[in-house]
């Protein structure tokens, strides 16, 4: 029972400084600020790119969980989407780091298949807060471009419920009239006032 608490206890603290620093982190300096001892590392893990396959399976956990929080919590894409979103703070700087660092497939790879999942979902809600007739693909499309922007955009420093809600509305605001879809800005200007 011990050592799965230390290998769960490597999981962590390696999850929360990847989603911090991104993939580069040192096992190193991860051992001290967890304060491991290093050798338990390598009773656990092969070495760092095991470390990092078991954080996407870790990951891919995590963004399930969120997506059955945001099934039961969603009435409104805004604010509810974002309240669920807050809640999984590590989960977004994590996921952040993914679409960051994009060029290595497997990352991306988890980071649009769970986009995906998570759009589809939403998809009702999206609808509805655009007040928009068309098709899904296209709906799914658009919000793509509005979920990959809101990751390029997100300052991690300043990480607040408020602080990711006024980024979708000013990204959705300044996006929507580069946008062919007949989606609406009167829906997002109604939830600033």
């Amino acid at each position: 029972m011990k050592s799965r608490d230390t290998y769960n206890k490597w999981l962590e603290a390696a999850y929360i400084e990847f989603a911090h620093s991104g993939p580069d982190f040192s096992l190193k300096a991860l051992a001290e600020k967890a304060q491991f001892p290093r050798a338990t590392f390598y009773y656990h893990f092969d070495d760092k790119d095991y470390l990092v396959s078991e954080l996407l399976k870790f990951h891919q956990h995590k963004c399930q969980q969120c997506q059955c929080d945001l099934q039961k919590t969603v009435k409104t894409l805004i604010p509810d989407l974002y309240t669920v979103l807050f809640k999984y703070k590590n989960n977004v700087l994590f996921h952040q780091q993914l679409f960051l660092h994009g060029d290595v497939e497997p990352f991306y790879k988890l980071y649009r298949e769970s986009n995906e999942a998570t759009i589809r979902l939403l998809l009702p809600f999206i609808k509805a807060h655009f007040k928009t007739n068309k098709s899904d693909q296209e709906i799914i499309q658009f919000y793509h471009i509005l979920t990959d922007t809101w990751y390029i955009r997100l300052n991690t420093h300043q990480l607040t419920e408020d602080s990711m809600i006024n980024l979708a509305i000013e990204i959705m605001e300044n996006t929507l009239g580069l946008c062919s879809a007949s989606l609406t800005l009167e829906s997002t200007l109604a939830i600033k006032k």
